[in-house]
């Protein structure tokens, strides 16, 4: 079932209960005191839910309504300007099995494999037999990505896309969405694809992640795919239940971050950049790349930007909040930008050709972020490298962990 403001039956007689002396989100489960807030009106005393009030309210005075699933079978043909290697040809073989068999399956790959690519013929397989596919991420950023993709790909589908700032709706039976929005799902999809499943806020969400089982059916698949589990999450999944991929698309390695010590700080008190830091950006620009650079804090972006806009001109800055995100994002895929500065809301979900790859304050990141950082060169058959400079005070483990990681997966010993 699809929850709807205006849906044709009755699921709860309100949205909110109060029980044993606590209060009960019924859409979206959310039990935390917290994230409840109260007062009256002209109705009386009414409780409503903030867990999940991007979606609508949810309260304790007004019903909940649904709309009941629909299914029906398409005719669709994916189609791709590159084919499958063998690694990825077994991984994709292995989503249409787990999809057959109704099992879940872990998608372990680095980053630049093709992942997304790897689970058309199981969206295939799902959509021309009658089952209902989600295609969700934590990330607004890496929605909008998966979703182009697959408008590309499966040009004759009908693709619904919901998140925050944008919705495009028809019959929900292929929708790519951010994880929020499954909490208005109740066993609707046969199969749930979730890319970068070890993303914040779902990493960290055990509400989140109930939510994407209450939004599949007692029957259906869940393909989670990553290039950086944590622990928890391999130990969750047996052997025959996980398929890793070593390479990327193109065949070539995974860059080799280039660690850089230096006390960046010092020249910014100064309202200086650091020497050796232009140095390289100086080098990226003369060799027409592109120059993404992350620092660890939306605070930083202000006092960074003062400094680098007196050296570079064609030069912007992105942070979660920022209304302008997705505008930007673009103005730097058609070359308007040669410097972005940007938080981690895009280790994740962008692509751009020709582009080198800058952390500052390295030392403040883990190893799962610089992964996903680092995995942003590289990306394009025209580009199969790229660069990745990693400026930082101070050695750390997560420093050591990364450029580790990075080495077993060019050995294939992952």
């Amino acid at each position: 079932m699809k929850l709807k403001y205006k849906g044709q039956h009755l699921y709860k007689e309100r949205g909110v209960i109060h029980e044993n002396g606590k209060y009960t989100c019924l859409r979206c489960s959310n039990t935390s005191v917290s994230m409840f807030y109260s007062y009256k009106d002209l109705r009386g005393a009414c409780t409503y839910c903030l867990k999940c009030i991007a979606l609508g309210r949810s309260d304790s005075l007004t019903p909940l309504f649904y709309e009941d699933t629909k299914r029906y079978k398409d005719n669709i043909e994916f189609k791709l300007n590159f084919e499958l290697n063998k690694e990825q040809q077994h991984a994709s073989d292995m989503i249409v099995s787990a999809i057959q068999n109704n099992h879940d399956l872990l998608l372990y790959a680095v980053t630049g494999a093709g992942k997304t690519e790897i689970t058309f013929q199981g969206i295939e397989y799902a959509r021309n037999n009658g089952l209902n596919v989600a295609f969700v991420s934590p990330r607004v950023d890496v929605v909008r990505e998966i979703y182009l993709r697959l408008i590309d790909a499966f040009v004759t589908a009908r693709i619904d896309l919901l998140y925050a700032d944008e919705k495009i709706e028809t019959d929900y039976v292929f929708t790519v969405c951010t994880v929020h929005q499954l909490y208005n799902f109740i066993e609707h999809f046969d199969v749930i694809i979730v890319d970068e499943v070890d993303a914040f806020p779902l990493a960290r969400d055990k509400i989140l992640e109930n939510q994407i089982r209450r939004a599949l059916t007692k029957t259906g698949s869940c393909i989670l795919l990553t290039a950086t589990p944590n622990r928890a999450l391999l130990r969750g999944f047996k052997n025959t239940e996980t398929v890793t991929i070593k390479r990327r698309y193109h065949g070539q390695k995974l860059t080799m971050p280039e660690v850089i010590f230096r006390d960046i700080e010092k020249t910014f008190k100064k309202k200086k950049l650091d020497k050796t830091l232009k140095d390289y950006i100086d080098k990226s620009i003369e060799e027409n790349r592109k120059v993404l650079i992350f620092v660890p804090e939306i605070r930083m972006l202000e006092p960074f930007m003062e400094v680098l806009k007196v050296n570079y001109s064609k030069i912007d800055s992105v942070y979660s909040g920022d209304p302008l995100r997705k505008q930007k994002v673009e103005q730097m895929r058609n070359d308007t930008l040669d410097i972005l500065v940007t938080t981690t809301i895009l280790e994740r979900g962008v692509t751009f050709k020709y582009l080198d790859v800058y952390v500052v304050h390295a030392e403040y990141f883990d190893s799962a972020s610089l992964m996903q950082i680092a995995g942003r060169a590289g990306r394009k058959i025209v580009d199969p490298v790229g660069n990745v400079y990693l400026f930082a005070k101070h050695n750390t483990l997560s420093l050591l962990k990364t450029k580790q990681t990075v080495r077993m997966f060019n050995k294939g010993e992952v």
